[in-house]
C-alpha cells in the first residue's frame, strides 16, 4: 500500500468531519466553565480572525484557567485582609498564577506589546551624516553630495 501525502491525510479527515473549519474565531471548548469560557471569547474576538489555530486552543485554555484562578485569589486576598496570617501565602500563589497567566499570554502573542509586528526596518534614516542623491532638491548641485568631512 503506497503512503499518503499530506494533503491526502487531511482531505479523509475533512470527508469524515473531524477537522473543524471554525479557525476565525474558535468558540470555547463545551466542557469549560462559563467563567474562562468567557475569558476565552474576550481574547478570541479581540484578535484578528485566524489568530488561534488548533494547536494553540489547549494553551489558551491553561491561560483562561490562570485566568481565572488569579481573580479568584485576588477575591479571596481582598476577603481576609492583609492582617491576615495566610496573607504572605495567598499573595504568592497569586503572583505565580498572575506569571504564568503572562506566561501564556506571550507565548500566544496576546500582550499588546507581542502582538504587533516589527513594521521597523533595522537600519535608523536619521542616523545618516550626509544627504542621500534621492533626498536633494533635484537641481544637481555638487554641494548635495559632498560628505560633510570634505572640504567645500
Amino acid at each position: 500500500m503506497p503512503r499518503k501525502s499530506a494533503n491526502e491525510v487531511a482531505i479523509e479527515s475533512v470527508a469524515v468531519g473531524v477537522v473543524s473549519f471554525n479557525h476565525d474565531r474558535p468558540d470555547p471548548p463545551a466542557d469549560m466553565p462559563e467563567a474562562q469560557a468567557a475569558i476565552w471569547r474576550a481574547v478570541v474576538s479581540a484578535m484578528r480572525p485566524g489568530w488561534f489555530s488548533r494547536e494553540t486552543h489547549d494553551q489558551l485554555a491553561r491561560y483562561c484557567h490562570a485566568m481565572v484562578e488569579c481573580a479568584r485569589l485576588e477575591a479571596e486576598l481582598v476577603r481576609i485582609g492583609v492582617k491576615s496570617e495566610d496573607y504572605d501565602q495567598l499573595s504568592k500563589r497569586r503572583n505565580a498564577t498572575a506569571a504564568s497567566a503572562l506566561s501564556y499570554a506571550r507565548a500566544l502573542r496576546i500582550t499588546p506589546h507581542s502582538n504587533k509586528y516589527n513594521l521597523v526596518k533595522g537600519r535608523d534614516p536619521g542616523r545618516s551624516l550626509y544627504r542621500r542623491p534621492w533626498e536633494g532638491d533635484g537641481d544637481g548641485d555638487a554641494n548635495e553630495l559632498r560628505k560633510p568631512w570634505e572640504d567645500s
